[in-house]
């Protein structure tokens, strides 16, 4: 199973070199989706991943930086059924689960692919679901189950959480995704056992979050920051510098396509 990072900003304004956040799990042939931040599917394609097997697309919340990618990526993925007749095959007749915290966005976004070229006809189909906490997919030896957390605040009653955050589970290994939260406690359910926590860094500072991981002795394998704010951004070995002094080699900084063997 190989991790690749295909943007690892937060919603800053364009830094050179880096797009807003996504990644994507390539397992057994097929690409499953963690949010969709600008420019996702072009760095996934000329990374070489192939973008006509994906599988499942999960979005965190849809603020523009994890979902400004997510029409793009699938306005590319109809492209390539045009450009190849194996890209068309692999799409041909099957359904893509789009896993979003808000059907209203859902919606809007298909609204605005429906009046592109063709409009957006596929030989795919689409499935967009609107989910909660739990397991939301269990297939092809994915398992993903969402949390919510407060990056958004609390709801008002009767309104759903509208932000969550992800635990992966293939083929043995543990994947914690915070997508954005209010505080690392957000995930404090999520991070025992895990073998790779994913955890942005566009609201918080590095020394917190490795001495709260310290300071709730929470076990796990390897950290990578991701979803870089300015303070990171400003001073990036330093940064990592904080974070291995307290946590040692197993803290990395993530940057655009990066990949990681799990």
């Amino acid at each position: 199973m190989t991790l690749t990072i295909l943007g690892s900003c937060s919603g800053t304004e364009p830094i050179e070199g880096r797009h807003h956040s996504s990644f994507v799990l390539e397992q057994e042939g097929r690409l499953f989706w963690f949010d969709a931040g600008e420019s996702c599917s072009y760095t996934a394609h000329v990374q070489g991943l192939d973008v006509s097997t994906t599988e499942a697309i999960f979005i965190t919340h849809t603020h523009m930086d994890h979902i400004g990618g997510l029409p793009n990526l699938l306005w590319t993925m109809r492209k390539l059924t045009s450009r190849s007749p194996e890209w068309n095959e692999n799409l041909r007749g099957r359904t893509i689960p789009v896993y979003m915290p808000s059907m209203e966005v859902w919606t809007s976004m298909l609204a605005i692919l429906a009046h592109t070229e063709g409009g957006f006809t596929t030989n795919f189909d689409l499935d967009g679901q609107e989910y909660e906490d739990g397991v939301i997919y269990d297939q092809h030896g994915i398992h993903v189950t969402a949390q919510h957390n407060l990056h958004l605040g609390e709801p008002k009653d009767g309104d759903p959480w509208r932000s969550f955050s992800f635990r992966i589970e293939v083929d043995g290994k543990v994947i914690v995704y915070s997508g954005d939260v209010r505080g690392i406690e957000d995930l404090d359910s999520l991070i025992d056992g895990c073998d790779l926590l994913l955890m942005e860094t566009g609201h918080h500072a590095v020394e917190d979050i490795c001495s709260y991981l310290i300071r709730a002795e929470k076990v796990f394998g390897k950290l990578v920051f991701t979803h870089h704010g300015r303070a990171i951004l400003g001073n990036l070995e330093g940064e990592l510098q904080k974070a291995q002094q307290r946590l040692g080699d197993r803290v990395l900084v993530a940057y655009d396509s990066l990949r990681l063997e799990l």
